[in-house]
């Protein structure tokens, strides 16, 4: 009786010490760790985008509807859209320069925006989070960051 416990244990032992050496090899070569800077796909509140690049970018934010930090028509964007309004309702809205008016970016920290607005020329890599007028407090404590943003392709979301 004991000669088969002692074979179940040794039995146990190999098994625990295989499954040990397998966790080890899937650590040293990143296959347990998966990055969702690298995957195709994006999941984001029952939306699902597939992700045509990625990269780190310095992001800020500003306050629509402010004219120090606007053009003349300050809830106006870049694309005709009264971002004021899109910011009420709860939309996420943001500036770009590197890609079309019309574009959906993931912005770590801050989500899914669309860009609906335009930089200066002199920031071409930049993302620029649109924040309500009344949020001037946060958007300075948002200051400036490197972010990863993902640039989601529009086509695919279902």
């Amino acid at each position: 009786m004991r000669s088969k416990e002692r074979e179940k244990i040794k039995l146990l032992a190999e098994i625990a010490e295989s499954l040990l050496i397998i966790l080890i090899i899937f650590t040293a070569f990143d296959l347990a760790y998966a990055d969702p800077m690298m995957s195709p796909l994006l999941y984001q509140k029952n939306q699902h985008y597939k992700v045509t690049s990625a990269t780190i970018r310095v992001v800020t934010a500003y306050n629509v509807g402010d004219p120090r930090q606007t053009d003349d028509t300050p809830c106006i964007s870049a694309n005709g859209e009264n971002i004021c309004r899109a910011l009420a309702e709860g939309e996420m809205r943001c500036a770009a320069n590197f890609v079309p008016l019309g574009s959906r970016l993931y912005v770590d920290k801050v989500g899914v925006c669309l860009v609906t607005d335009r930089m200066n020329k002199r920031y071409r890599n930049r993302v620029d989070i649109a924040m309500r007028k009344n949020e001037y407090r946060k958007a300075l404590q948002f200051g400036r960051q490197k972010l990863h943003v993902k640039i989601l392709d529009n086509d695919l979301t279902y």
